[in-house]
């Protein structure tokens, strides 16, 4: 069950760090792809896979997760159980955004997370965790202290 939205706290008379709308559109969106939403700290699960994601999509509910050397795909793929940590300042609207902030700086592999993996392939029954992870996690860290 996602938890409430509470909105970021910008030093006074400065522009908010976080747009709130984008924030709830994307906790809202994720939460409906079967997502479990935390704020600030990540839930303790044993054998979770955990990777930092690129970016989030507000319009989809998705979780961008880039391949690097430190960031093994296996990671997001493997585990029954999947949690992404995601800067809330790394929300964007949708894939335009996306694409526009990767530019020509694309990864060996760029993954689009939209919840756990669901199949209805055999005798139209649904099944979740086919292809992946069961359960997935998006843990939203608050943004990052602007640098000094």
């Amino acid at each position: 069950m996602a938890e409430p939205v509470a909105e970021p706290v910008a030093a006074p008379g400065a522009a908010p760090l976080v747009d709130p709308a984008l924030l709830a559109r994307f906790i809202a969106n994720a939460t409906a792809n079967g997502f479990t939403v935390h704020r600030g700290a990540a839930p303790l699960i044993e054998g979770a896979g955990v990777s930092v994601a690129s970016y989030g999509l507000a319009e989809s509910g998705s979780v961008v997760l880039a391949a690097a050397p430190d960031e093994p795909r296996a990671n997001s793929l493997l585990p029954d159980v999947h949690v992404s940590l995601l800067r809330e300042e790394l929300i964007l609207p949708g894939l335009p955004e996306l694409f526009a902030a990767v530019g020509g700086r694309l990864p060996s592999a760029l993954a689009i997370v939209s919840g756990p993996s669901k199949s209805a392939d055999i005798e139209q029954l649904l099944a979740v965790g086919v292809h992946g992870p069961k359960e997935e996690h998006v843990v939203l860290l608050p943004p990052a202290a602007p640098p000094a």
